[in-house]
């Protein structure tokens, strides 16, 4: 296997269907958890005020696809695959593999995010060309440092000031490193 790392456009994990981001999801990403403060409190983007955010959001994801550097995907249901509950982004630097994800706040603390990042880390791992994998969060995001450890992940560094959260901060923030590798 020589050719470069791509998230699979679609998979499945023992309760999720994750699948690339459509213009089409739109709506219910909108609906889901764009607007959401607290959802997006850790995030590196502010909240969406209008629809049209979104839109313009989901076209861009479903573009960078494209580009085989950035893989954007949403969680759905299993057996309802139309419900979407979060959202994962798989970002192929050289022999990495950098992760970030959501997660709908009526779905947080059910498991969402552990289950389909440590897919994505053994995906990842399992390709000949990728050695490492890692995420960062802020020092205060406890939820997003237990799902990477339940990842497989290894708590490696203190970064300062490291990530901006603008809905913290106007200035970057202290963040943990996380990562596998083979």
């Amino acid at each position: 296997m020589d050719s470069a790392y791509r998230l699979p456009e679609e998979f499945y994990t023992d309760r999720f269907l994750v699948r690339r981001i459509q213009p089409s999801d739109a709506n219910a990403i909108f609906a889901g958890w764009a607007t959401d403060l607290e959802v997006t409190k850790y995030l590196t983007w502010r909240p969406h005020t209008d629809l049209s955010q979104t839109r313009e959001a989901a076209e861009r994801s479903h573009r960078e696809w494209e580009g085989g550097a950035t893989f954007p995907a949403v969680i759905c249901l299993r057996d309802a695959p139309s419900e979407l509950v979060g959202r994962i982004d798989a970002r192929l630097v050289g022999a990495r593999v950098s992760y970030g994800w959501l997660i709908r706040k009526d779905r947080w603390g059910q498991g969402v995010a552990s289950e389909v990042v440590h897919w994505a880390v053994k995906h990842a791992l399992s390709h000949p060309m990728i050695y490492r994998t890692e995420a960062a969060c802020d020092v205060m995001n406890a939820a997003s440092a237990r799902v990477m450890e339940k990842a497989g992940m290894t708590q490696e560094a203190l970064l300062r000031r490291y990530l901006f959260h603008p809905n913290l901060s106007n200035e970057p923030r202290d963040a943990f490193l996380y990562s596998k590798v083979r």
